[in-house]
């Protein structure tokens, strides 16, 4: 580190000695993906609060501390800015043409066999499963997925006896007859295309687009649905590392404090404001974590680099080198202090990774 001359022009070691420490804003110290902004200090060693002889003012130093040279694991965060809002549920459509007769209220809680909405008077149902209903459920049918996942709530609701299967059969046959008789409908047996619509999970229904007594064409679209759980979505660029599914994360809330969550959707690539990015989903490990928010802007921490068992310092810890790099300020020993060069590694929070002539339990000048 450059020796501080006095104001006679005299160097220290000769004459009158002044120490001072000067504060300097270090910027865009990067690791990886990780960009730290801290302060560092620089001066020459032991950072005395005044002169040798007593005089203080405007040379006067910073008050210090020391800390100590801990070993231990680093873990690296990139923030990014995120949309905490209410998981999307599926759009409920109109399978059928008709008059709509009966929407549910916005805010009604619907799962598997819960009536949609009717049409002419005739009930559309949900039915648990991931596959749209693409043909008419009848006998003679094609054996396929979609007769499994009608089949399985059959049996779920008690119509359907025995296990289910891909193959529409006589017993399928007289299990929809049988709920449709618990419906209240025509006992024919089969279930025309858009009768049903699959779903999955428990969802709350929207405010619909459309009113009772309107005219619809099939696959319009009714009413949008929403989740309870809360998600947080990010976009991150394309081919970003901190896209990959269960990463982990920590969200900053609006509210105070943080909670930890997994990285557990990654969308198609689309353009935005000119580049490419993908859109990353979020879900809290604890669902109530978010409380009562249902739309707000977080900050999300995504765990970006962990470094084992490596000695670090409080990033002020880190003094500017005459010839570039860093030095810690070592205190202990024969000679009070020591500027000891180091190598710089993983900045995490105020920490920062370093290695060189440094010890565990070694005590370094910080600011106080």
């Amino acid at each position: 580190m450059t020796p501080v001359e006095d104001d006679a022009g005299t160097a220290p070691g000769r004459g009158r000695r002044r120490r001072r420490w000067v504060w300097l804003s270090v910027a865009a110290v990067a690791t990886a993906a990780v960009v730290v902004t801290g302060v560092v200090l620089v001066g020459s060693p032991g950072g005395a609060a005044a002169d040798a002889d007593g005089e203080s003012g405007a040379g006067a130093a910073a008050p210090t501390a020391t800390a100590e040279v801990t070993r231990g694991d680093l873990t690296g965060v990139t923030q990014k800015a995120g949309k905490l809002s209410l998981l999307g549920g599926p759009t409920i459509v109109a399978g059928l043409g008709g008059t709509v007769t009966e929407l549910p209220t916005p805010g009604t809680e619907l799962t598997s066999r819960s009536v949609l909405y009717r049409v002419d008077n005739t009930p559309v149902l949900a039915v648990e499963g991931s596959l749209p209903q693409w043909r008419s459920f009848e006998s003679g049918m094609a054996d396929g997925p979609d007769v499994g996942q009608l089949e399985r709530s059959l049996v779920a609701w008690g119509f359907l006896k025995g296990t289910a299967n891909d193959h529409f059969d006589a017993r399928t046959e007289a299990a929809v007859k049988a709920w449709q008789k618990d419906l209240g409908l025509p006992r024919t047996g089969a279930l025309e295309k858009g009768r049903i619509q699959f779903v999955t999970g428990t969802f709350t229904a929207g405010e619909a687009g459309v009113a009772v007594g309107d005219e619809v064409g099939a696959r319009a679209p009714l009413y949008p649905t929403s989740r309870g759980d809360r998600v947080v979505t990010v976009d991150l660029p394309v081919g970003s590392p901190l896209a990959r599914l269960d990463g982990v994360v920590t969200v900053d809330l609006p509210t105070g404090g943080s909670a930890a969550g997994r990285v557990t959707g990654v969308g198609a690539p689309r353009d935005a404001d000119g580049k490419t990015v993908v859109a990353v989903s979020v879900s809290f490990d604890d669902p109530a974590a978010a409380g009562d928010l249902t739309a707000a802007a977080v900050q999300v921490g995504f765990r970006s680099e962990v470094r084992e068992g490596v000695l670090s310092v409080p990033v002020t810890a880190l003094g500017a080198a005459s010839g570039g790099g860093f030095v810690v300020e070592v205190v202990g020993g024969a000679s009070g202090s020591r500027l000891v060069p180091v190598e710089v590694g993983l900045f995490a929070g105020d920490r920062v990774e370093i290695s060189g002539d440094v010890s565990e339990g070694d005590e370094v000048v910080v600011p106080a």
